[in-house]
Formats: C-alpha cells, structure tokens, sequence
C-alpha cells in the first residue's frame, strides 16, 4: 500500500509506489522529443478534412483535452502549426468501436487518434491523447478486458485516465463518474516524459465552490455537482473549497492524498509536489487534515475534527453555529503559541467587539472560559456571544489554548496614513514609520506572521516599502518567488483571495514558513518594496492556436 492512499489496504493486490506508477503508464518509451532543448515541448497538430472531419463543438472538446494536459506538464499544442518537435491528428472513424490513439513516432499515423462518430466525448479525447503523448493503459489490456487483468491496485479511473477499471476498483466510489483531466498517476507520468509546469495558476487559487481557476472540472457551482479531480497547482496561497456540500466529508491537504467530498470517496486528490494551504469544510462532520504549511482551516457547521499537522496552523469559525454545545469541533493537535484560533468573524457576526477571558460566564456577550486538563492535555474554548451566561461557541481541543491563541480580530497593528499629519506621525509605535509615503522595516520584529502590520491606504506605484534595514541588519539577501523553497530570504508578493488581502511575506529561516509579513487592504507590487530584486516574466502560454 502505498502511503498516500488508505483506500487500497483491505484490496490484497500489489500496490505501485508514484515511481512504480509512472513507469507504468511510460512503460512503451514513446515520447516526442523536445529537440531544441528549451524546456518545452511543441505539438502541432489538425484535425482531418473531408471525410471524418470534427464538428466545431468535437474540436472545442478536444482543445480542452489538450489544455488539460498542458496544465499539468511543459508541453505547447499548436493549431494547424508547422511540426517543430510533435505531432497529432484528430478523425472519425466508422471502424472504430469506440476510438483508438497511436504512440509519438515518426511513421505516418504516428501521433493520429481516431474516434466512433457517437463516441467523441471529452473522457475519450483526454483518453486517446494520452496515447499520442506516450501514455499507456494502467494494465496489459487494449481494446477489451477481463478482470484477471487488472494486476494492481491503482489500476482504475480514480488514479489514471488510461484505465479501462472503474474506480472501485482501487476501493473508491465515484458514482459512475469519469474524470476530464489528467489524474494522479497521469500527471507524474507526462511529467517524467516532458517535465513540470510550475507557471500554472501561480497566484491564490480556489478550487471547488467559488472557484477561480478557471477550469470547468475544478468548479463546483451546486450540491448535485460530482466532484472527481485531481489538483495540480503552481503556486500561490491556495484552497480546496467543499462548503457547498452537506455530507460528511474527509478533505486532506497532504499532497499525494485522496479526500472524500460530497457524499463519494477517493474522489479528489492532491498530485504530488503540490501545496494547498487552506480547506473548507461542508455543514456536515467533517474531518479537515492539514499537511507541513501554514494551514487555515474552516470546518463550517457540524462537529468537525481538524489537525493541522506542521505548520502554523489557523481554525477558522465565522459563526456560533460551526461549533456548538451539542455539536463541538475537536482540534485534534493544537500548538499554544504556534496556531490559532480565529473567531473575528463569529465574533463581528453577534455583534461583540472583543473578549473577556473569566473563570466563569457572568452573562455579559464576549466572555470566554478557558479549560485545560493538563493530565490529559485536553481542553476547550467557550464563548458567550448573546449574553445569556451560556456558551454559543464551543470548540473543544487536544492541546491548551491561551488567550493570546484566540485572533479576535483581523489585524493585530492599523496604519491609516491618510490621516498622518506633522503633529500625529510620532504616535505610530517605531519601528513603523511612514516618512513621504515610504514604510520602513528594519528588524523581523517589526511585523511578524503573529504580530503584522495592515496597511489601509497604500497606493502602488506611491508608496514603498523598505526592507534595505532589515537585509542589512539580518544579513539576509531577498529573492522573489512564487511559493516558499526554502532558501534563506525567499520572499513573497501577493494576494490572498481568503482574506482579501495582498501581503508580502519573507522566510528569513529557509524553513518554508513567514517569519515577516506585511498585510495590506490595498495593492502591492513587487517593485513597490524596495530591496526584493524582481524576477524575469513566466513562460507564455502553453497551449497556442495558428490562424
């Protein structure tokens, strides 16, 4: 079994490890070469003429098979293009039961698929394409099948698109619903043929409810939606979203992991090499799992259990009702001093501005108890929202919770510029200055992950943001990236959709954690902060069409 995938404990079949899977599904050694050695793969490809020729929406379906591998690996599609590296055709075929794709090579039908004029569905074109990449099915099986050819556990639609196996077969339940877009085990394998797309949605992305990815099969828009996908993803502060699903779900960030989501099981998956910092839970019980980042983690209604795992973790609750008396969260590894709890949102809902922490509810909206049995190490957190000397929210933990654990509201530290004038700057506390609309930071301690600054009013292009002070009196030499790589000074620039805030964000510590972070409501770019040198443009766009 391999430790990414609990579902296949009870199978008795061999179990293939993310190497194991990969050689598999490359296992004819076709590929086309990237013969200009510049990191990309370029595939031209048409569709027939004549006889056998697509309709416009075959066409669309196919370019969105194509996008879908493209996201995930550096390969570029080019309409009707000159053949540079690959090829690829697209026919109908009255021969065909179903379709049929042939390896990359240099013969004549090399790169061709073929399809039954009532079979041309986005799950074949995703399926045949693969073929024509290099892909082979997930067991020794072509055309027909017997279930004494499946040979190993991940040998079905719920790790590869390659499978003719249904994903039962691997101990999941998808509801008779196929995949659009590479799988798990697809997506390690067109990476080991032609290497890995790290300029995809490299900013904060949502995937599943209030997605905006951009993508239909990362999209959920209703309850009756399946969701059957696997999330690759470049970067970024990024969530898996699931709030619109009332069944008791399983939604685990760890990358190479499977969740269950509403109502199926093993049916959305983090490819390997992927972060997603943040998950939302649905109204039912759910368990939330956290993986080695910074996670923020929103149960919803329910008594959830959450573990945050590594990291510096957040639990999030915007209302009384995602943690009650009858019905409590458990949090399952709280850290004091390391994680939070946010209850801002809870808190600004009933109308409570702060906390008071009492041994005992005196009836006053905003009391907080805090217990902690230190034999057991467990604990709770109970808070007073109406007035009525009864707890609304109660969240019960493994772990103590301090009162300086407890986020009441959004920002620890205000600066609203707009209002500076000669006579009021003194009173901002030093370090933070603002001098002709430039916020100077000279010590890590001046704005820390748990301590940081907002910034109300900045205006790019206006204001700055200095950290020369701090790369002098740290030693420490910024460098811009996307996520953390953990390399001393990485540092980060960007917005965060949850929060709806931008910040930029510095591991001082090469740990792959903030260690100095500036909040602000409004814009900031790179070339507003002064001492990150900027990095060269992305790649363009992998997937192209010639006119």
């Amino acid at each position: 079994m391999r430790p990414d995938d609990p579902y296949v404990a009870s199978l008795n079949k061999r179990s293939f490890d993310a190497r194991q899977a990969s050689d598999n599904l490359t296992r004819e050694g076709a590929k086309w070469d990237d013969l200009n050695g510049d990191g990309r793969t370029s595939v031209a490809y048409s569709f027939n003429t004549g006889f056998g020729q697509f309709d416009e929406r075959q066409k669309a379906q196919a370019r969105l098979a194509m996008q879908a591998w493209s996201d995930v690996s550096n390969l570029a599609f080019e309409e009707n293009g000159p053949r540079r590296e690959g090829k690829m055709s697209f026919g109908i075929s009255n021969t065909e039961s179903v379709a049929s794709g042939y390896y990359p090579s240099n013969h004549p039908y090399g790169g061709s698929t073929w399809y039954n004029p009532n079979r041309v569905t986005r799950q074949t074109l995703l399926h045949e394409t693969g073929h024509a990449l290099g892909l082979s099915h997930g067991g020794n099986y072509n055309g027909s099948l017997h279930t004494s050819q499946w040979n190993h556990a991940q040998d079905s639609k719920a790790h590869t698109v390659m499978s003719y196996f249904w994903a039962d077969k691997s101990g999941k339940t998808h509801g008779g619903n196929t995949p659009v877009a590479p799988m798990m085990d697809d997506i390690s394998a067109i990476q080991k043929l032609y290497g890995v797309n790290r300029q995809i949605r490299q900013e904060n992305t949502t995937y599943g409810f209030n997605s905006n990815s951009q993508r239909d099969y990362y999209t959920l828009n209703s309850n009756r939606d399946n969701a059957v996908f696997c999330v690759w993803d470049g970067g970024g502060i990024d969530t898996l979203d699931v709030s619109g699903y009332g069944s008791n779900q399983t939604i685990n960030l760890k990358a190479g992991s499977f969740s269950d989501v509403g109502g199926l099981k093993g049916n959305v998956s983090i490819a390997r090499g992927v972060t997603l910092e943040n998950a939302i839970g649905g109204s039912g019980n759910d368990a939330l799992i956290g993986n080695e980042a910074d996670n923020r983690l929103t149960g919803g209604a329910g008594g959830d259990r959450l573990r945050g795992g590594g990291g510096a973790d957040t639990f999030v609750y915007n209302r009384a009702s995602d943690s009650t008396p009858d019905n409590p969260d458990v949090l399952m590894d709280f850290i004091s001093g390391t994680d939070k709890i946010d209850v801002s949102r809870a808190m600004k809902h009933a109308n409570v501005a702060s906390l008071a922490f009492v041994s005992e509810m005196t009836g006053k909206a905003g009391d907080a108890v805090l217990i902690h049995d230190a034999s057991g190490n467990k604990g709770s957190v109970a808070i007073d929202l109406t007035g009525d000397g009864k707890a609304d929210l109660l969240i019960r933990t493994h772990g103590q919770v301090k009162p300086g654990d407890i986020v009441q509201s959004a920002g620890a530290v205000t600066l609203d510029t707009q209002a500076d004038t000669p006579s009021n700057r003194a009173t901002l506390t030093p370090p933070r200055h603002h001098r002709s609309s430039t916020y100077t930071y000279e010590k890590a301690s001046d704005s820390t992950y748990h301590n940081a600054d907002l910034l109300q009013d900045f205006v790019s292009g206006q204001d700055k943001i200095d950290l020369t002070g701090l790369i002098n009196n740290t030693g420490v030499h910024l460098q811009l990236v996307e996520r953390y790589t953990g390399r001393i000074g990485d540092t980060l620039v960007k917005f965060n959709a949850y929060s709806g805030r931008y910040f930029v964000g510095v591991d001082l510590t090469g740990n792959r954690r903030t260690d100095f972070l500036i909040k602000s409501t409004q814009r900031i770019k790179p070339e507003d902060v002064i001492g990150v040198p900027k990095r060269p443009n992305a790649r363009a766009n992998a997937f192209s069409r010639a006119r």
